[in-house]
């Protein structure tokens, strides 16, 4: 489902909840092709997501190499949200994380999530 400010949120890290992902991606940007590039997770693989892909032509998906954090943007960007909001806290459920871990990503500026990921 789409949340607040074009957040995807998927109930599961699962496989239905990958290509979930890749229709509302393809469905809202509609006229791209959009190139993704994922790590090797299970459920970014197998024969659901291939018949996805080619059903779905404006798709690419290419794969990380193997053992390859550093190459994995969103993990520089998790590691400094896990700095920035959870280290040395307690949190009385998991939706308080979640709005605080909201708060501190809708603070960062465009220049500073550039920087995270290695882009300026």
């Amino acid at each position: 489902m789409l949340g607040r400010k074009g957040v995807l949120r998927q109930p599961h890290g699962n496989r239905e909840g990958f290509l979930n992902c890749l229709k509302q991606m393809y469905g809202r940007l509609k006229g791209y092709t959009l190139w993704l590039y994922v790590d090797r997770a299970r459920w970014h693989r197998g024969e659901e997501v291939e018949i996805f892909l080619r059903e779905h032509r404006r798709l690419r998906l290419r794969y990380l190499p193997c053992y390859q954090p550093g190459l994995n943007l969103q993990e520089r960007i998790w590691r400094q949200v896990r700095y920035e909001s959870t280290t040395n806290g307690w949190f009385e459920n998991l939706e308080v994380i979640w709005e605080t871990i909201q708060k501190t990503t809708h603070s960062w500026s465009p220049n500073k999530i550039k920087r995270l990921c290695k882009l300026t």
